[in-house]
Order: C-alpha cells, then structure tokens, then sequence
C-alpha cells in the first residue's frame, strides 16, 4: 500500500509541475521598487499596451502579434509568505546545489525583495525575446530574478538552479537571437 500510495504522490506532483502546453508563467521579483504602469507600457516597445482592474489585480494586457503576456500586480501580496513559500522551494535542492556561490547569493537576497510581479505569456515565450526583454527591462538597475517552471533565473534570464528539465535560459539563448 506505502508504494502505491508514493507512486500516487510522485506522479501528481510530476503532473503538477509541468506547465499547460502553450502558456509559460514567470514571476519577476524585485529588490528596489518596481516600475510604474507607465514605464510599462513605455518599456514594451511595438506592443499594444491595455490595463484592467480584475479581482482587486491590476491586470496589464502587452500584446505583440506573435505573442502577448498579462503582467498582474496583486496589491495584497504577502512578502512574508511568499518568500517562505521560495525558501522551502530551495530546500527541496541538495546541500551542495544551495551551497553554490550565485545560489546562495539569490538565497540571501530573499530578504531584499520588495515585490512580486506574476506573468502569464501565450503562447510561450517568443522566439525573439520580446516577453523575456520586457521582464528584463521591468527589474532595472535595482535587479532581481525571475522564477518560472521549478527553476530560479538571474538578469540576464540565465538559470540559477532548478531542475535539469528546465530550460538553462528564459526565451532564446542569446547566441541564437
């Protein structure tokens, strides 16, 4: 029955870790303060650019022709239990992953994030980075990192740890672009 049941588990947490075909979800948290809808709309060049409010959410709408992405700004998010929900995240990784010079850098900046912005793109991040520019452009000079899949990615949209199914780069690797 125990390896029925672990058999069970593994396989829900298998399905529940893979993203829904065509949709590619990435959370952008940021260490100074983020930016104003309108450096938004000003940073996503040759979008069309609409905002909602929906469920107490702003919801920005960036639609290129290939492909568009929500950013959704939750005024009542919780820092706290976000970022215990990223610490326990990290912990599922060995000692030695955790130990990394630039893994244990992000871990300690934990503390230095100042909000989260969730991002929703269909249908997948474009093969010529535009989402991935965009959410680039949105952390600024202050900085941050992205997480997206099981994964945790720096500035540059290069991955800092995760899960090796994951993709070592959020969007094209630049030597393809």
């Amino acid at each position: 029955m125990f390896k029925l049941k672990a058999f069970i588990n593994k396989s829900i947490q298998e399905v529940s870790s893979r993203p829904p075909p065509g949709i590619t979800a990435v959370a952008v948290f940021f260490y100074g303060p983020p930016p104003a809808l309108a450096d938004i709309s000003a940073l996503a060049v040759g979008a069309d650019v609409a905002v909602k409010n929906e469920d107490g959410k702003t919801r920005i709408h960036v639609t290129w022709s290939d492909v568009n992405t929500i950013i959704t700004i939750d005024p009542n998010w919780d820092k706290a239990q976000q970022m215990e929900g990223m610490r326990g995240w990290v912990e599922r990784f060995p000692q030695h992953v955790r130990a990394l010079p630039d893994v244990a850098k992000m871990i300690e900046s934990f503390d230095d994030v100042s909000a989260c912005y969730g991002t929703v793109s269909k249908p997948g991040l474009d093969v010529d980075n535009k989402v991935v520019n965009l959410l680039k452009a949105l952390l600024g000079s202050d900085g941050g990192f992205f997480f997206s899949r099981n994964s945790f990615y720096g500035t540059d949209a290069l991955r800092i740890t995760g899960f090796s199914e994951d993709p070592m780069w959020l969007g094209t690797p630049p030597a393809a672009t």
